[in-house]
């Protein structure tokens, strides 16, 4: 399933409901904005309703180019080695993570206000490899200027992105 029949959306914000959702809905309007609302996948608002849910975010993961990881503040101390007994089938997180790490997926991790650059050292899973990988910044003091910088760096690895 994806977002409008026939189109899967080239974007795909991966995000915790409990810290990253407001980061993950306002960076999904000013992406929305500058690409078209058809180009980003946020799953609250993506997911058609009576969809299968699970079924339509593994596609759209698998048919994106990249995968926006959004890291908030307690995004480290949910993925600490230690801590990170959940049953991943419950995590989608990292389920969508590592999905997009199966099929070869453009994975970029979202710094919000207030995160630390992660240290996989303490880290387990998924989140040892969104560790190694270069980050962007989304900062609440700086939005229009890191949207800008956000949506440079995504035109650079997806060309075929253009702005409405």
């Amino acid at each position: 399933m994806s977002t409008k029949v026939g189109k899967v959306a080239r974007i795909f914000i991966n995000y915790s409901k409990k810290n990253g959702a407001y980061a993950a809905a306002l960076l999904d309007g000013l992406l929305s904005s500058h690409f078209g609302e058809d180009e980003i996948f946020r799953a609250s608002r993506s997911v058609v309703p009576g969809a299968d849910y699970s079924k339509s975010i593994l596609e759209c993961v698998a048919g994106c180019e990249i995968l926006l990881v959004i890291v908030d503040s307690d995004w480290s101390r949910r993925f600490a080695s230690q801590a990170h007994d959940a049953n991943p089938k419950e995590d989608w997180v990292s389920k969508e993570i590592g999905e997009a790490f199966k099929h070869g997926k453009v994975v970029i991790p979202v710094l919000l206000s207030g995160a630390e650059r992660l240290d996989e050292s303490s880290l387990s899973g998924v989140a040892v490899e969104v560790a190694r990988l270069q980050y962007l910044r989304f900062d609440y003091r700086n939005i229009h200027q890191d949207v800008r910088f956000i949506c440079e760096q995504l035109v650079r690895i997806c060309p075929e992105l253009k702005a409405v």
